[in-house]
C-alpha cells in the first residue's frame, strides 16, 4: 500500500521549524515496557521497531524513534493500549519486562503544555484525538506522524509530548540517530 502524507506536512513542518529556538536540554529518567524478547539493553534505545511498524509519532517504515514514558505508570498504560485497542486479551500482553533508560539531550522540543495561541496548538490537539492506527492502517499519515516527522527533519533530538493512554502523563519521543555530540539514551 502506498503511503499518503499528511496534507498539511508542509505547513507543520514550517511551524514546527520556526518553533526549534523553544528547544531546550532535558536529561532524565524514562521508562520502557517490552515483551521479555525485545527487552535487552540494546533493544530498548534502538527505535528500530518503530522504524519498521510505525508509531503514534513516526510513520511506518521511516526513520528510528524510541517511545519512553516519563513515569512508570504511564509506560504500563501506553504498552497495553495497543491490546485494548484491538480488543485483544490483556493477559496476552504479559508478560512484560519495565526498563529504566537515562537520556541526556540536548536539543528537544516540549509540547506537553502549548500555551494558547501556540501555532502548533491545533495540530497538538488533532494529534491527540484522532485515531493515528487506522489512519496509518489506510496507508495516511496522521497529525502526530506528521509532527513527529517534522521534528525530525528539523534535526531535533526529541519531543516530550502528553500521553494519550494516560491523561496527564508524559511521554519521551527520542530519535536516536539524531543525537548530537554528548548525547545518549541508554537503559540501565
Amino acid at each position: 500500500m502506498e503511503k499518503t502524507c499528511h496534507k498539511e506536512f508542509r505547513k507543520i513542518e514550517a511551524v514546527l521549524r520556526s518553533s526549534v529556538d523553544q528547544a531546550a536540554p532535558w536529561a532524565g529518567e524514562a521508562f520502557r515496557s517490552a515483551a521479555p524478547r525485545y527487552a535487552g539493553t540494546r533493544d530498548m534505545t534502538t527505535g528500530v521497531g518503530s522504524a519498521r511498524a510505525g508509531g503514534r509519532w513516526n510513520p511506518v517504515g521511516s526513520f528510528p524513534t524510541v517511545y519512553a514514558s516519563l513515569e512508570p505508570e504511564t509506560a504500563m498504560s501506553e504498552s497495553l493500549a495497543t491490546f485494548r485497542y484491538y480488543g485483544w486479551a490483556l493477559h496476552s500482553a504479559l508478560p512484560r519486562l519495565f526498563r529504566a533508560i537515562q537520556a541526556e539531550l540536548a536539543f528537544v522540543l516540549d509540547l506537553r503544555e502549548l500555551p494558547r495561541g501556540h501555532p502548533l496548538q491545533g495540530w497538538m490537539e488533532r494529534a491527540l484525538r484522532e485515531d493515528w492506527r487506522a489512519l496509518q492502517n489506510r496507508g495516511s499519515e496522521s497529525t502526530s506522524q506528521a509532527v513527529g516527522r517534522a521534528a525530525y527533519t528539523a534535526g531535533l533530538e526529541g519531543l516530550l509530548v502528553p500521553s494519550h493512554a494516560a491523561p496527564g502523563g508524559g511521554n519521551l519521543v527520542a530519535f536516536p540517530d539524531r543525537l548530537r555530540p554528548g548525547s545518549r539514551i541508554q537503559a540501565i
